[in-house]
């Protein structure tokens, strides 16, 4: 294993996205190897916006929803500072918590899904992941996760929205992953399993 790598998590809210990339930092960082963690929406001007529309704080057309998403990947790219490809050229390995099939599977039920891959192909053109990672849950343990959490519920956060993002998921690898290099992890078993199980797919890069 060499790198700088670029490793992305994906999956339903309360999947373990946040404990695994935890697990996953805390193994390159005891290998003495940098690593940055970040996630979509980002903490940038356009990210900031999309959370408060996620929080129902405020109201826009699903199509503007999927272009802000695309807005703030671009940023998250091509941010001088904060930007993927500048912490991969600094020797950063970067894991990110989603990436553009989050907005493949998110959006497809209201927008149409060739034009939500057209606005996301700079970014697959661009920096593919060099893994991919779903954490693969049942809806509804998905939603139990969810609704024990003390921040409440977002925008996609009911158990029939998340089950058919699940199946768009699956759908957005088969039709916009191609030549990428995707594995899907069963999130259900102990937190442990689950890291030892990603530790193996990174050792395989």
């Amino acid at each position: 294993m060499e790198g700088p790598y670029f490793i992305v998590i994906e999956g339903l809210d309360g999947s373990g996205k946040t404990t695994q990339i935890g697990h996953l930092r805390d193994y390159f960082q005891s290998r003495g190897e940098a690593c940055y963690i970040t996630a979509e929406p980002t903490e940038l001007p356009t990210g900031r916006f999309i959370r408060k529309v996620l929080r129902g704080e405020e109201v826009v057309d699903p199509r503007t929803l999927a272009a802000l998403f695309a807005a703030d990947r671009i940023e998250h790219l091509f941010h001088a500072e904060h930007g993927i490809l500048a912490k991969l050229a600094a020797g950063y390995h970067v894991i990110s918590s989603r990436y553009y099939f989050s907005s493949l599977a998110y959006q497809r039920e209201r927008v149409d899904p060739a034009w939500v891959a057209s606005l996301n192909r700079l970014a697959k053109v661009t920096l593919p992941a060099d893994l991919t990672i779903f954490l693969d849950l049942d809806p509804d343990v998905s939603m139990r996760r969810i609704s024990a959490r003390a921040e409440g519920t977002e925008l996609f956060e009911t158990v029939d929205k998340l089950r058919q993002v699940r199946k768009d998921f699956k759908q957005a690898f088969t039709d916009f992953g191609q030549g990428e290099n995707i594995s899907v992890v069963d999130a259900s078993r102990p937190p442990n399993e689950v890291a030892e199980a990603i530790g193996a797919l990174v050792k395989g890069l």
